[in-house]
């Protein structure tokens, strides 16, 4: 049997086993299930496995389905007499993380031996973020996240002197303070350079955003095929540092970076100014991500338990992005609003406070009377007139 269906067949009975990794049953299978793309795959059957940290000594793994209640299950190796460890229920504000399929490719990518660099595309709060963190997690390595922003120098990816006191004499002294690209390159380095463990993962997250002055710093960092890359910090004397072989970088942004090239995009004010052309052809491959339906309604299912419910609020968002698809509506309708819709359902019983309180206000003018409208088409109900008060006067 193969690592995916033993594994299966340990579940048949159990939403939740915990095995010792010696167990002859799960023992010939443990280097596969230690795989990336084997737990990858389980993940998208909704199986989830977890690992004893190396330090922890311990031997027992544990397989869950995914989304079901954690109780205390007998292990199904009981030679060792000991009971079983008991996780919490979820709390209903939480719920469980669902990969999108490109995550498998992007593994993919991220563990070749050339140092491609990946950029994610994707409208606000679709999971590119998470997408990266989930990467870090399979992969065994720590993300390291900037935010790119108008008013941003490039001290923040290279770093810059400071001045601090020195404990010894109480004096001020000038010291050179790491910027966030040279921290991703010493991952995994000692203080030789040599590779001692696992590397790091640089995430540059709202790229177009980037300043000219900025992204012109970047670009020469990217520009080698070297996986070992190389950046000279003119402010510290001219010091040269090497990354890890191992080092991968992911780029995200709303947009590809050739500015607004459509009606939706111009809701990104941030990100409508271009890359540089040499910029964008150091991307080895642009995956482009979504809102996507099955993750929102298992979301919905988790959080909310009510399929009556569940199904208003999906209807409620077909209908408000088949608005945006026409062009009606320019304000995005994000998986961010499908969850804290459940959230504040959850606190109040009430769809329509929901719903206006999570999307509503913030919405322009203009838009806040279709959504309304869809309200009452759909769900029955005027968001407006039940959430805003007649003897206030709104300025």
């Amino acid at each position: 049997m193969t690592a995916i269906a033993t594994i299966e067949s340990l579940l048949a009975s159990s939403d939740r086993v915990e095995i010792d990794m010696n167990d002859p049953v799960i023992e010939p299978h443990v280097v596969e299930i230690k795989k990336a793309r084997v737990r990858l795959a389980l993940s998208q059957n909704g199986i989830g496995a977890e690992l004893p940290p190396p330090s922890s000594g311990s031997t027992t793994m544990t397989i869950f389905r995914i989304g079901s209640v954690r109780t205390p299950t007998a292990t199904s190796n009981e030679k060792t007499g000991k009971a079983p460890m008991s996780k919490p229920k979820p709390k209903r504000y939480q719920h469980s993380y669902t990969p999108p399929a490109v995550a498998k490719d992007a593994i993919a990518i991220l563990a070749d031996e050339g140092s491609h660099i990946i950029q994610l595309v994707g409208p606000t709060g679709c999971g590119k973020t998470a997408l990266v963190r989930y990467l870090g997690r399979e992969m065994g390595r720590t993300v390291f996240q900037i935010n790119c922003r108008g008013d941003m120098g490039s001290e923040s990816f290279l770093g810059e002197k400071t001045i601090e006191a020195d404990e010894a004499t109480g004096q001020n002294v000038i010291v050179y303070q790491k910027g966030l690209l040279e921290q991703a390159m010493a991952e995994g380095l000692d203080k030789e350079g040599n590779e001692v463990g696992d590397p790091g993962i640089l995430l540059v997250d709202e790229v177009t955003a980037c300043p000219a002055h900025v992204a012109h710093v970047l670009n020469r960092f990217l520009e080698s095929d070297d996986p070992r890359r190389t950046l000279v910090l003119d402010l510290d004397g001219g010091r040269t540092v090497r990354s890890h072989s191992g080092l991968r970088v992911i780029i995200g942004g709303n947009t590809v970076g050739r500015g607004a090239i459509g009606m939706e995009q111009t809701a990104y004010a941030a990100q409508l100014d271009a890359l540089d052309l040499s910029f964008l052809s150091r991307v080895r491959a642009t995956i482009r991500m979504g809102y996507d339906r099955k993750v929102e309604k298992r979301i919905l299912a988790e959080k909310i338990g009510d399929d009556r419910v569940s199904q208003w609020i999906l209807k409620y968002r077909d209908a408000i992005r088949g608005h945006i698809k026409a062009g009606k509506l320019m304000t995005p309708f994000t998986t961010r609003h499908i969850i804290d819709i459940a959230d504040l359902y959850r606190i109040f019983g009430d769809l329509a406070k929901a719903i206006y309180y999570a999307a509503v206000e913030q919405l322009l003018p203009e838009e806040k009377a279709l959504y309304n409208e869809t309200g009452v088409a759909v769900l029955g109900k005027d968001l407006l007139k039940e959430s805003v008060q007649e003897d206030v006067d709104y300025m």
